[in-house]
Order: C-alpha cells, then sequence, then structure tokens
C-alpha cells in the first residue's frame, strides 16, 4: 500500500542566510540606503561629538586644575552684613604672606577707571576692544603659576617704569609684541612681555599690566574710591589677591584670609578658583543636555526615515513578497528580513556617526590643544542606540509586509 508522502517540515533561516537575504536589498539600492541611514548618522554623529567635547573639555579643565588652580584662592572686595562695601587694605598682601601654608601671594590693583589700552594714541576712546589695563605686583606671575610666552615679567626696575606686560588675549588683540609700544591712559609704553593664556584665571588674559610703583605714582591710591579696611579713612586700590597654598593646607588656610587680610571688617570674598569655574562647568553641562536633547530629535528623525523607507520598500516588493511565500516562506521569515534590514539600516549609520562625530572631537582638540576624550559609553552606546532606533523602527513595516496575503502580493509579479 502506498501512502502519501509526509509534507516535510518547513526548514528555519539560518542567521547567515537571514543576513544575506537582509543585505540584499539594501545593495540594490545604493543611494536610498544611504539618506535612509543619513538621519541615523547626523544623530549619533552629533551625539558623540556633543559628549567627547564636553568630555575632553572636562578633561582638560581637571588637568588645569591640578596645574594651577587646587591649591589657588582668592580674596576680593566684599560688603557687610549691612550692605556696606568692605575693601581689601594695603596692608593685606604682607598680612596674608606671614599666613601658614601659604607659598605666594599676587596682587591685581585697579587704576584710573578712564585708563585703557591702544595700539597708537589716535584710536578713539571708546573703542577699548574690551581690553582693561590694571597694575601688578612682582609675586602675581608666581600666584599664578603663569609663564611667558614671550619677554619677561617685571622687576624692580621695569615695574617703577612706563613698561607692560600683555596678556594672551590682549596682546593678540593689539597686535603688539616685544620692544613695541602701546598707549596707556596718556603715555606711551613700551612692551616687556606677552602672557601665555591663564586658564582659571582666563579674566586677566586680556588685561595690560603695568608695574605696581608706576601705577602708584601715576594714579596715586587717593584717586581711588574709599571703601571700608582696618582704617576707615585708608583707600586701597587692590582688586583680588591670588593666595596659593600648599597642596594639603587650601581647606585650613581659605577661613583665616579674610580677618587677616582685614580685620577691621573681614567680610571678604574668598573663593577658590575651582569653584568659580564650577559656574561654567553648570552652564556647559546646560548646553550639553539642550544639544543632547537635539541630537535624540535627529535620531527620532532617522527612525522615522527609516521606517518610511521600509514601508515603500515594502510596496515596492509585494512581488518578491508573494513568490516567497508562496515558495513556502512564513510570515515570520518575512518579518526578520525587513526587521533586518531596517536594522542593518540603522547600524550603518550609527558606526559612519561615530566615525564623523570622532573626527569632530580630533579636530576640535587639535584646535583647541586638548585631549582627545570619547566616553566608552559613546563608543559602545552609539551604534546600540541606532541599533534600537532602527529595530523600533522597522517593526511596522516588517509587520505589514508579513501580513501581506501571497495571493495579493502575486499580482505584482
Amino acid at each position: 500500500m502506498t501512502g502519501v508522502p509526509a509534507r516535510s517540515p518547513r526548514r528555519r533561516l539560518s542567521a547567515l542566510e537571514l543576513a544575506r537575504t537582509a543585505v540584499a536589498g539594501p545593495r540594490s539600492r545604493p543611494l536610498r540606503t544611504a539618506l535612509s541611514a543619513l538621519g541615523i548618522a547626523i544623530g549619533i554623529a552629533s551625539l558623540t561629538a556633543i559628549t567627547g567635547i564636553a568630555a575632553s573639555d572636562r578633561a582638560q579643565l581637571l588637568a588645569e586644575l591640578d596645574r594651577q588652580g587646587a591649591n589657588l584662592l582668592v580674596v576680593q572686595p566684599g560688603s557687610d552684613p549691612q550692605g556696606e562695601p568692605v575693601g581689601i587694605p594695603a596692608t593685606a598682601p604682607g598680612m596674608l604672606e606671614r599666613v601658614d601654608g601659604v607659598t605666594a601671594v599676587g596682587v591685581v590693583e585697579r587704576i584710573d577707571a578712564a585708563a585703557a589700552v591702544y595700539r597708537t594714541s589716535i584710536v578713539p576712546a571708546a573703542q577699548t576692544g574690551g581690553l582693561g589695563v590694571r597694575a601688578a605686583d612682582l609675586g602675581l606671575l608666581d600666584a599664578l603659576d603663569g609663564a611667558l610666552a614671550d619677554g619677561e615679567w617685571f622687576d624692580e626696575a621695569s615695574a617703577s617704569l612706563p613698561t607692560t606686560v600683555l596678556g594672551s588675549t590682549a596682546a593678540a588683540r593689539l597686535g603688539a609684541e616685544i620692544g613695541q609700544r602701546v598707549w596707556i591712559g596718556g603715555e606711551w609704553h613700551v612692551v616687556i612681555g606677552v602672557l601665555e593664556p591663564l586658564g582659571l584665571a582666563a579674566e586677566l588674559d586680556s588685561m595690560a599690566f603695568v608695574g605696581a610703583e608706576w601705577a602708584d605714582a601715576r594714579w596715586p591710591a587717593d584717586e581711588v574710591d574709599p571703601a571700608r579696611l582696618i582704617d576707615p579713612d585708608q583707600t586701597s586700590r587692590i582688586e583680588s589677591i591670588y593666595v596659593r597654598s600648599l597642596p594639603g593646607a587650601v581647606e585650613s588656610v581659605r577661613p583665616m584670609l579674610a580677618r587677616t587680610a582685614n580685620p577691621y571688617s573681614p567680610y571678604l570674598g574668598v573663593s577658590k578658583l575651582s569653584e568659580l569655574v564650577g559656574a561654567r562647568a553648570i552652564a556647559d553641562a546646560t548646553l550639553s543636555s539642550l544639544a543632547i536633547g537635539l541630537a535624540a530629535i535627529a535620531l527620532l528623525v532617522g527612525g522615522i526615515g527609516i521606517a518610511n523607507t521600509m514601508v515603500v520598500a515594502a510596496l515596492e516588493r509585494r512581488g518578491e513578497i508573494g513568490l516567497r511565500r508562496a515558495l513556502g516562506a512564513r510570515s515570520g521569515q518575512i518579518a526578520s528580513q525587513f526587521l533586518t534590514e531596517a536594522a542593518i539600516l540603522a547600524l550603518i549609520g550609527g558606526v559612519a556617526g561615530l566615525g564623523i562625530g570622532a573626527l569632530v572631537v580630533a579636530g576640535y582638540a587639535a584646535v583647541n590643544r586638548s585631549v582627545v576624550v570619547l566616553p566608552i559609553e559613546v563608543i559602545l552606546g552609539g551604534p546600540v542606540a541606532a541599533l534600537v532606533v532602527g529595530v523600533v523602527a522597522g517593526i511596522y513595516p516588517a509587520l505589514r509586509s508579513a501580513r501581506l496575503p501571497p495571493t495579493e502580493a502575486l499580482r505584482a509579479v
């Protein structure tokens, strides 16, 4: 007795066969594939660049803190409980040098408010270029742990002469070099030094410094507004005192500075430069969050683009779907194929975006002379995020393709 041969079970597609089938679609339409992956690439590139630049800046900042600001304190005028201004007496620098644990003290003094620095004497007074003029004592450079790009810092002789040392920004804007003259306060001053960027004390980069002795003679202290000091009638031009301590002595030195500098009214401001940088870090974090939000929107747009591409592909390939169904392909295999295609498109965009973002970070670091930092979570998470977006975007077109009846699909053949 001859029996009816048993139906052979439907064979499942292996992972390799599924990948080959899924790759065939994108390869046959390279332009559409590239455009579909572009949205994902933009999102991942934005995410990589934003986080990489933020991480590079953070690493540079921490290195700068270790080099310059971790043990640097700043004493500035303050106000008493009644809101009255409290100034820094002229005796404060000498008193602060005697504090146990203090290794260097540097003073920045304000001078005549009308004094500004110009390249020539014929520049209109209002065109200051955002530059200022301050007096500096001999110890300021050591206290800031600063460096000279060219020339020299003040010594006892040059501090009493019409000479100037320019901050890095001031020198660049004025176009002045060593030995040239600049116009300060109605007189010519010879440039004897140009500073390297001061990092955490970046506000001093846009200053032209004159020697404290020259400032005392040219702009006497009694021409400066008085403030409450040890002697209420005493006047002072001191704007900031930079105090460098031993690395382990910062917290013990800090509470002593205000009362030591002004025993009469110890309501001065004392802060660490690392704390001043904290405000900038908060602003950077806010901007980074905003930019990451924009990158997420770009990812969403990329996902919508992939979904749209897959829906159109399903409509265009109805004949292929019907033929495969007629030859025994199950709806699950059709869905897996389209879902894998969507994942491949997203992965291509994710890897390309990661590469583009890394190049942007490297370019930024090269321009700013900082280290290149790419967080490992971005390197691993970027393509994974793209893959997730692609899979989610491909669910609907995959299900739609799988549910297409074979008879209807074969009409397109």
